[in-house]
Order: structure tokens, then C-alpha cells, then sequence
């Protein structure tokens, strides 16, 4: 058996015909476009790549205030308030000044006030309590004991 296998190899690897020949040219030129093919496809998919990896970057900036808005559903009435005001344009210099302005004139009113002067953490407190809507009830939890926590007699 192997020296049949032998005496196939030494008659082939002798003598090789023109025909032979031809058929080596043809694979081997076959087997060029073949990898040609494989580096196209591969310099193609490399900036594929690079593309995914610049818009992949991107996304993660911005998942975090995506990841954000799911709190919308904890906090509906501080983000109603909060989306109107976010909402508007950007504001000019002239708007910036009229608001400073307008704020420093309040600052001005809030310390003068009689009452903030006796206790301005009281005024403050009170301020709040008639401006912001009431707290959301906090559901109760029960907090049961483990089951190694026995006390010792």
C-alpha cells in the first residue's frame, strides 16, 4: 500500500504535461481573484468597523441622559416643571441682563424683608412650604428579620 502510494507520487511529480500546466495557471490564477476578493471584503469591513466604533462612542455620551428620563415615572411633577423651562431658546445677552436684573432686584427685596431679617432660616422654610407641592407619600416597607438573627438567652 505504500508503495503504491509512492510510485503515484514519483509519476506525477516527474513528469508534467502542458496540460497539467495550464490547469496549475488556471488555479492558481483562480486562487488569486479569490484572495483579492478576501482582501476587499476585508478593507471593506475594517471601515465598517472603524465607522461603528466612532457612532458606538457617540451613543455612549449620550445613553447617560437616556438612561435619565427613565426617572420621569418617580418624578412627574418635578420634571413637568423642569421641561418647560429647558424648552425655551437660548437666550441672548440682553435677555441675560434683563434676568439678572430682575433677580438681583428680588435678592434685594428678599433681604430687606422684616421677616427673613428675624430669621431668614424660618422664611425660607415657610417660602417653600407654600411655593412647593407637597412631598409624594413614601410607601411602606416591611423590613423583616433575617433568619440567623436570634437573639442568645
Amino acid at each position: 500500500m505504500v508503495q503504491d502510494a509512492a510510485s503515484e507520487w514519483s509519476s506525477e511529480a516527474g513528469g508534467t504535461s502542458a496540460s497539467e500546466r495550464a490547469s496549475v495557471k488556471r488555479k492558481m490564477a483562480k486562487q488569486i481573484r479569490f484572495l483579492n476578493k478576501l482582501e476587499e471584503t476585508q478593507r471593506v469591513l475594517s471601515a465598517q468597523k472603524k465607522n461603528f466604533k466612532k457612532k458606538r462612542k457617540s451613543q455612549k455620551t449620550g445613553r447617560a441622559l437616556n438612561d435619565l428620563s427613565s426617572l420621569s415615572e418617580f418624578l412627574p411633577s418635578i420634571t413637568a416643571s423642569t421641561t418647560t423651562t429647558t424648552s425655551s431658546k437660548v437666550l441672548r445677552s440682553k435677555a441675560k441682563q434683563t434676568i439678572v436684573t430682575n433677580e438681583t432686584k428680588q435678592l434685594a427685596a428678599v433681604l430687606s424683608h422684616p421677616q427673613f431679617k428675624a430669621n431668614p432660616f424660618a422664611a425660607i422654610q415657610q417660602h417653600l412650604t407654600t411655593t412647593l407641592p407637597p412631598p409624594l407619600p413614601v410607601p411602606n416597607v416591611k423590613v423583616t428579620a433575617k433568619a440567623g438573627s436570634k437573639k442568645k438567652k
